[in-house]
């Protein structure tokens, strides 16, 4: 039997510290896991801290933690906006300019993109191969983002980008169990089309007093595709409500109105003015209006009425209040949803009178006009939108008619009878919806 070979004292020093060696070795040849890297265009991410408070008061922004980049190429950071995050945060943690932010908040005055700045959409800032901010883009949704550029002399200029979309409708059915509210809400409707389905159906049915238990309801929702993904916007597109023998209906048409089946309107048509006196128009509608000193486009998406401060504001159609801000530029404002398809804005009010979420009837006064924000003086800026673009308030073919048009009957009433058998036969995701199982509207 052979004897067991031992190593002296020496020898198991040598060793330890060879093993030390190649330990350290192997450590620095692995990057650490906490370190950035940065890339050229057309992407790269920041870390973000839960909300902009917080990364100010770390002192450390993301941008410390990334190496010292080659400015050969451009390079674009990018983030995707978590609840409390604010533009000044997100600025600073990127080391872009804040006097930037201030002229881009300038660029934005008439169009309100960044305001408010929603959780969930995705920013990319920018910068040039001397490393100099140059651009911000704002993704609205799968199909559209906004791009402010830098000009020569440092302003910068608005720019809308939008992809062809589709409509693809689904049917949501449901049974009164308690309240028409909570009955539509387990259907899978949202809040905001459970509002609308009261305003547009609550002039002939009164939902506290007359549905009954078993009372059944059925709503088609179209949902706006970009590609195989969905936008996150929707439509309600028709509307069967059933009490007892009796089924009440409202349809949209292609003017973005709602009609029963007999294609008179379910909704008061739109007043024309927002409020009870036409006051003059100091500044009309011009989406192609030049700027006379920098001669780039400068829209005036609205139009300015001469009212005293303290003018009350009225809402010029039925709705709900989607959006209240205080902008450094447009002022104090109010955003009214009518319906999906025509939206309403009022700007420079001096006092607002409506809270966000509230539901407004047509010719309810909402505010108070004033002289808030950038303004030469007291007026009302007054905007209508039809599918997200603004016309012209006074001229516009706004919805003012209380039928269907003898030449579009015909047209309207095939239109309904595709969407009645869409409602009684199609299959609904409201039984997914209670399943809580996964939809591609989701």
């Amino acid at each position: 039997m052979s004897a067991i070979r031992t190593f002296s004292p020496l020898h198991k020093v040598s060793l330890a510290v060879s093993g030390l060696i190649i330990l350290a070795i192997c450590l620095a040849s692995f990057p650490t896991s906490s370190a950035l890297t940065e890339t050229p265009a057309p992407a790269q991410a920041i870390p973000l801290a839960a909300d902009a408070d917080e990364a100010q008061d770390s002192n450390i922004s993301a941008t410390d933690k990334v190496p010292v980049p080659d400015h050969s190429e451009t390079r674009i950071l990018t983030r995707r906006v978590q609840p409390g995050d604010t533009l000044i945060g997100i600025f600073n943690d990127s080391k872009a300019p804040l006097a930037d932010l201030r002229n881009i908040m300038e660029a934005d005055a008439d169009y309100l993109s960044l305001d408010p700045l929603v959780p969930g959409t995705e920013l990319a800032l920018t910068f040039d191969t001397e490393n100099r901010f140059s651009a911000l883009t704002l993704q609205l949704d799968p199909a559209r983002k906004v791009i402010f550029s830098r000009q020569e002399d440092g302003s910068f200029i608005y720019e809308k980008r939008e992809q062809d979309t589709s409509w693809v409708s689904e049917v949501l059915r449901g049974t009164i169990q308690g309240s028409l509210y909570a009955s539509a809400l387990r259907s899978g409707l949202t809040r905001a089309q459970v509002l609308l389905v009261d305003q547009l159906l609550g002039g002939r049915v009164n939902f506290r007093k007359d549905l009954r238990a078993g009372d059944e309801f059925a709503v088609i929702i179209g949902h706006e595709m970009a590609g195989k993904q969905s936008t996150g916007s929707t439509r309600i597109e028709a509307i069967a409500l059933t009490r007892g023998p009796k089924t009440h209906y409202a349809f949209r048409f292609d003017d973005g109105n709602y009609y029963d089946t007999n294609g008179e309107s379910v909704t008061p048509a739109f007043l024309r003015w927002p409020t009870r006196k036409h006051f003059r128009v100091s500044s009309r509608f011009n989406h192609n209006r030049i700027h006379p000193i920098t001669g780039r486009p400068a829209p005036h998406n609205g139009v300015d009425l001469a009212t005293p401060v303290g003018t009350p504001v009225l809402s010029t159609g039925d709705g709900v209040i989607r959006h209240i801000g205080n902008h450094p530029y447009a002022g104090k404002y109010i955003d009214i949803d009518h319906g999906g398809t025509h939206t309403t804005r009022y700007l420079h009010l001096n006092k607002i009178l409506v809270k966000k979420g509230a539901q407004v009837q047509r010719g309810q006064q909402i505010a108070l006009s004033g002289n808030t924000g950038r303004s030469t003086g007291p007026h009302l800026h007054f905007e209508f939108h039809i599918n997200g673009r603004p016309v012209d308030p006074m001229t516009a073919d706004i919805p003012t008619a209380t039928a269907i048009p003898e030449a579009d009957i015909a047209r309207f009433n095939r239109k309904l009878e595709d969407q009645l058998a869409v409602m009684e036969y199609a299959t609904s995701r409201s039984d997914l919806v209670v399943a809580k199982a996964p939809s591609l509207f989701d």
